[in-house]
């Protein structure tokens, strides 16, 4: 698919409540899911 950039932050919050957490749960993604996919994505290529 097209990415789309959601926001440009290097810190961005990772509580439940915060901003990109809660566009994940928009778009119906849990944060325990969310969280999932940025370990895995992070990891990918480096085994």
């Amino acid at each position: 698919g097209e990415p789309y950039v959601l926001e440009i932050n290097t810190l961005p919050g990772m509580t439940s409540n915060s901003l990109f957490p809660k566009s994940a749960r928009a778009a119906g993604i849990s944060f325990s899911e969310l969280l999932n996919l940025i370990i895995k994505y992070s990891m990918e290529g480096r085994a």
